[in-house]
């Protein structure tokens, strides 16, 4: 896995000023929301009336019409540093908000014997679904429609303390509720001795006056035009140092934390990870 990476920005190296511009770089995602998702929300409240006086429904339409492409984008964008990180997953893989299937191509069908993915949202697990058939991994991919919080649900099929070789978290640590929590119940679902933790999320700036733009967006729009994405969670740190159910120190053979394009100006930086369970 590389040391470091950066997201092709070439104009940074070029204008100061395209630096600064990065700061409204959710203004602009939160637009594109608005563009793509304008047309087909009002033709499902033409269609389903009953919904208009919904905000619940109004920002789940735009988001379910925006989400595809804005999801597409991030995958190309992302699709190297995705395949150096899965490249490294094997036996019985647990992934973590699975979406709509961006990430099952990229892993090593000769590595992995199973695939159980995780995902709350019925569109996603809809299209997720879809995206398993054309890729032919309807006999090594499950999905299940639950959050990874919802214990009673895995522990039906299986999925108990120290059964998974590889967890897998992409982009879907920023959004779930109690993520402490949760990375403390991951660590007990990695089997001992070898099994690990991939993970691939944006997390807090460094830098302190990034940091408080990242925290206003946060406080005041971005996880109600998101999903409940939050731009300020310090992933990285938090499975580090989480603890398993018991309240033990995790102990970690190998907790290797790589930053993609962190720089001053960034406020959606990135890292990639592979931690390894003692």
């Amino acid at each position: 896995m590389p040391n470091a990476q950066r997201l092709p920005m070439p104009l940074n190296r070029i204008f100061p000023i395209a630096m600064i511009i990065n700061y409204f770089a959710p203004c602009a995602m939160r637009l594109s929301i608005f563009a793509i998702g304008l047309f087909p929300t009002l033709l499902h409240m033409i269609r389903n009336p009953k919904h208009v006086v919904s905000l619940r429904q109004w920002r789940k339409s735009f988001l379910d019409a925006a989400q595809p492409s804005l999801f597409a984008l991030s995958d190309k964008l992302l699709s190297g540093v995705k395949q150096d990180l899965l490249n490294h997953a094997y036996g019985v893989v647990l992934e973590v908000g699975a979406g709509r299937g961006h990430t099952l191509k990229y892993y090593d069908l000769t590595k992995v014997t199973k695939v159980w993915a995780i995902e709350p949202d019925e569109e996603s697990i809809l299209a997720l679904k879809r995206e398993i058939v054309r890729i032919g991994m309807e006999g090594t991919c499950e999905t299940l429609q639950c959050g990874i919080e919802d214990v009673e649900t895995l522990r039906h099929f299986g999925i108990i303390d120290e059964t998974i070789d590889t967890v897998v978290c992409v982009q879907s640590l920023c959004s779930i509720p109690k993520p402490r929590e949760t990375i403390s119940n991951l660590y007990t679902l990695i089997k001992p001795a070898g099994g690990q933790l991939l993970l691939l999320e944006h997390i807090a700036s460094k830098y302190v006056f990034t940091r408080i733009v990242q925290n206003l967006y946060t406080t005041l729009v971005w996880p109600y035009v998101t999903g409940g994405c939050e731009l300020n969670r310090k992933t990285g740190k938090w499975c580090v140092d989480t603890v398993d159910r018991a309240g033990d120190e995790a102990t970690w053979t190998r907790a290797e934390i790589n930053t993609i394009a962190g720089g001053w100006w960034n406020v959606f930086p990135h890292i990639n990870g592979r931690l390894i369970k003692s």
